[in-house]
């Protein structure tokens, strides 16, 4: 069974290690190797943000993803978010984790958009947020810059309303699935 939980101490060398390593790390806005002290100080402090969430992705007990949330303002219902699987991870995990967390976010914390910022360069991450049915909503041009050269930054929206069209939708087609193996 898959589950999404608040990350714990005891978690934290393992999302650290997946944060350092080349084929995630490549496509973090900040590409510095993060310390264990570092990492720790993050940690505490973002416990102590009321606006931050952070969750690990969960699947047979095994730890297979990480999560983060971001919530705008308190008089705000729009978050960003920022998540990566592990290095190793198996075709088709990072949209059960991303459909998870939307289910939370939506339906559990009723929130009204989510949003994420992409590099360009990141074309893996591009197509997830098309193929999860975010919108690119902005293109931020020569706006980030990585070892002296500029790069573009994706921005992309889901909204709540198209996030339940979207479920709807995949409810169905699991349903006549059913239905046709019948």
């Amino acid at each position: 069974m898959a589950r999404l939980r608040v990350v714990e101490e005891k978690d934290l060398a393992v999302i650290r290690r997946w944060r350092n390593h080349p084929s995630i790390n490549h496509y973090m806005f900040t590409q510095t190797k993060v310390t264990e002290s570092d990492h720790l100080t993050w940690f505490l402090e973002s416990r102590e943000d009321p606006f931050k969430f952070l969750f690990v992705y969960q699947e047979a007990g095994d730890t297979k993803g990480f999560l983060q949330l971001q919530k705008q303002s308190e008089d705000s219902d729009v978050y960003e978010w920022g998540f990566y699987t592990s290095p190793n991870a198996t075709a088709g995990l990072g949209t059960r984790m991303a459909n998870l967390l939307f289910d939370k976010l939506f339906m559990e914390m009723n929130a009204s958009k989510l949003f994420g910022e992409v590099l360009s360069f990141n074309q893996p991450s591009i197509r997830f947020h098309k193929k999860l049915g975010f919108s690119q909503e902005g293109l931020l041009r020569a706006h980030h810059c990585l070892k002296d050269q500029s790069h573009d930054v994706y921005c992309f929206g889901l909204l709540k309303s198209e996030y339940l069209i979207n479920r709807s939708k995949a409810d169905s087609e699991k349903e006549q699935a059913v239905f046709n193996k019948s």
